[in-house]
């Protein structure tokens, strides 16, 4: 195992709590922040007095957009955001530049990161589609491959389809859980969605409507992280993270009971799951709930963020000879104080055959950036 140190390093000014390059211009990353303003004790108590209720809290945040050349990071612009920023994502892989922000204020804001050559570029405000009331915290999103359609959680317990259709926000209840959803992702194909929260469940359903199920019975608490890694007609591989602090692949059919098939204890909760390499491509082997590749070593390659815990490398391999999945920690980066939620990496391997990733943490609001 690889113990990792920075190349780079500076403090933000907010909290971070998600990063992700952009596809077509993967010099560039966009971080969203997360702030709790602070408000003053005795204006709070007597506001409480005079109303007679709690006051809510109130959270604003930033989208920083930051360069990555060589073994150095920029930060080129920051945009303050009037609500605290949970979740971004670029749609798909298209060429726009466009993103979505989940907001802490029911809404998805909407940005177009524009590159032109010979100027720097810049984070622009498009639209805000205001899906929910203001004081529902949108906790994660993810793009349907139509790339119209997004897939929100919410603080509420419940997840939600939404688009805009003809310049109005249009939503449709897909779930509900008992307590806080934290994760969500479509099945490639965008036949269905899997969804987690702190319930420690864990929950599909097909779209439209068709079948579901439910099972609270394979994680010991919070379904934090989600990831498809095959799937089918009848069957799925999926990878999930939990505040249990474990990673585990999970065999999922249609009907019947699912499995876990193999699961490791990384020392921190699981917060976000990303693929780093699939060599190769895996398929559907001749027996019932196996898996092959077309060829050894069948693996996956994996970012983990481990909130208190800092980032893990993970691989996810298959031994032909025991018929077994077994995960294995390849390298750890442990610079990180706080929480560990934001982590990405750029697409491309460089000369050396290693990768630059920018890790964030929450409460000491530090970026890093390193190779493997």
């Amino acid at each position: 195992m690889t113990a990792i140190a920075s190349l780079r390093s500076t403090v933000l000014d907010l909290p971070p709590s998600c990063i992700e390059f952009c596809p077509s211009a993967p010099q560039y990353a966009v971080i969203g922040t997360y702030n709790l303003e602070k408000q003053d004790e005795q204006k709070d108590q007597d506001t409480e007095a005079d109303q007679g209720q709690k006051t809510s809290q109130q959270r604003n945040g930033s989208l920083i957009l930051i360069e990555v050349i060589g073994d150095d990071v920029t930060i080129l612009q920051t945009l303050p955001t009037p609500s605290a920023i949970l979740d971004v994502h670029f749609r798909g892989q298209s060429t726009d530049g466009i993103f979505g922000a989940a907001t802490s204020t029911g809404a998805i804001g909407i940005y177009k990161l524009t590159v032109s050559n010979g100027e720097a570029p810049v984070i622009t405000h498009v639209h805000t589609l205001q899906f929910f009331a203001e004081d529902e915290l949108i906790t994660a999103f993810s793009w349907h491959s139509d790339g119209r359609t997004l897939g929100m959680t919410l603080s509420t317990g419940w997840v939600y389809l939404g688009e805009e259709i003809n310049g109005e926000e249009d939503t449709a209840e897909v779930l509900i859980h008992e307590l806080e959803v934290w994760t969500l992702a479509f099945i490639p194909d965008g036949s269905g969605i899997l969804s987690g929260g702190d319930d420690c469940a864990l929950r599909f359903e097909q779209l439209p409507r068709k079948s579901a199920w439910v099972d609270k019975k394979i994680h010991g608490a919070g379904v934090t992280a989600i990831l498809p890694v095959f799937w089918d007609e009848s069957e799925m591989l999926v990878v999930t993270g939990s505040y249990d602090d474990h990673i585990r692949l999970i065999h999922v059919p249609t009907t019947g009971r699912r499995e876990v098939l193999t699961e490791m204890n990384l020392e921190g909760g699981v917060w976000r799951l990303k693929i780093l390499d699939q060599k190769p491509a895996m398929q559907k082997g001749s027996d019932r709930g196996s898996w092959v590749c077309a060829s050894d070593p069948e693996e996956l390659l994996l970012l983990v963020s481990c909130m208190h815990a800092g980032t893990r490398i993970v691989r996810l391999f298959h031994d032909s000879d025991k018929a077994k999945w077994h995960f294995e920690v390849k390298a750890r980066f442990e610079e990180h104080k706080s929480m560990n939620y934001g982590s990405d990496c750029q697409p491309h391997v460089d000369d050396q055959g290693q990768r630059k990733f920018i890790t964030t943490s929450f409460y000491d609001r530090l970026l890093c950036l390193w190779r493997y």
